[in-house]
């Protein structure tokens, strides 16, 4: 009992103070943010070759809602990523018979905490569909999509140049899958981010 004491000792005097300074300095801020994940890189399961597969990819929309105070940023992000081969298509398909895709749309909450004045720490959980395609034009061999969830980790750095705009760099490794394969799968990205407040509250 005597040891609960002594841990719980140092807390009883420390928090009171971050309550008042709180109550003292704490402006919080509820807002949008829209992301373009321009720049992607897929560690994914190719099921026309049966096998793990890395490749880039250019295209991705997002949008965040959320809620900031002096102490950080917490956001839940909806987005959706593609791998064109450049960010406005200049290669022309029509030729082929034979083609595959993969894109993702993921769900994800995280936390900003700012490292310095222009550099913030990302962290959060996603929910991850790795969405393959493929694409026939011979009638012998059907065309066909397949989803693979994942429950994932998001890790990344977030470069400020305001308040209103920044660039991040995101890891989401697949922490755990629905698939039965065992395969490791992730995305990484990097994207421009436009924060617009749209309510503050000052306390």
């Amino acid at each position: 009992m005597k040891s609960i004491i002594v841990l719980l000792f140092p807390l009883l005097l420390i928090l009171p103070c971050n309550g008042q300074t709180y109550i003292v300095k704490s402006n919080s801020n509820i807002g949008i943010t829209f992301s373009l994940p321009w720049i992607n890189y897929y560690d994914y399961v190719d099921y026309y070759h049966n096998r793990t597969n890395k490749t880039f990819g250019f295209f991705g929309l997002g949008i965040a809602a959320y809620y900031k105070n002096e102490y950080g940023k917490f956001s839940f992000n909806v987005s959706t990523t593609d791998d064109l081969s450049a960010p406005i298509s200049t290669n022309s398909y029509s030729q082929k018979n034979i083609k595959t895709n993969i894109g993702c749309s993921y769900f994800e909450i995280i936390f900003h905490r700012a490292i310095n004045d222009d550099i913030n720490l990302v962290t959060g959980f996603n929910f991850t569909n790795y969405n393959f395609h493929f694409e026939s034009k011979f009638d012998s061999i059907p065309s066909y999509k397949k989803v693979d969830q994942t429950l994932g980790f998001s890790i990344g750095l977030e470069y400020r140049f305001n308040k209103y705009y920044s660039v991040a760099a995101m890891y989401r490794p697949a922490l755990a899958s629905f698939e039965t394969d065992c395969k490791y799968r992730h995305l990484i990205n990097f994207d421009l981010r436009i924060d617009l407040d749209l309510k503050r509250k000052k306390h």
